[in-house]
């Protein structure tokens, strides 16, 4: 009998924790889209884009950039990585001084239709 409450209280804990966890980062990906709209016109997919696109902008914004456009899962991004993408992904990257080709072989599978569980708790209302 007890184990069944155990059982119980693991799963209700791991989907608390799963739907705290993809709310967060709805938020980070909404935070970066507001940001890049600070600086670019268009909808999130469009600035992120264009963050990821534009050389005089730090890695580091670059690097957010990318992640949350393969949090978005919008192919229409894929053209802007493919520009930076080179296939090679080292053993170790430094977000603050390079694209990360890690970052940009996650994003690019998200937005070919891989798997991405926690957007469908937050992706919803974004544009």
């Amino acid at each position: 009998m007890w184990l069944k409450f155990v059982i119980s209280g693991i799963l209700i804990a791991g989907f608390i924790i799963f739907i705290i966890a993809s709310l967060w980062i709805g938020s980070d990906v909404r935070k970066y889209c507001r940001d890049a709209k600070k600086v670019y016109d268009g909808d999130c997919v469009t600035v992120l884009s264009e963050m990821v696109d534009d050389k005089s902008m730090p890695p580091v914004y670059r690097n957010n950039a990318i992640w949350a456009l393969g949090q978005l899962g919008d192919p229409r991004a894929i053209t802007y990585l493919n520009k930076y993408y080179t296939g090679i992904i080292p053993e170790k990257e430094n977000p603050n001084t390079v694209l990360s080709q890690y970052e940009m072989s996650k994003a690019m599978k998200l937005m070919q239709g891989g798997l991405n569980l926690p957007a469908l708790v937050w992706r919803h209302g974004i544009d």
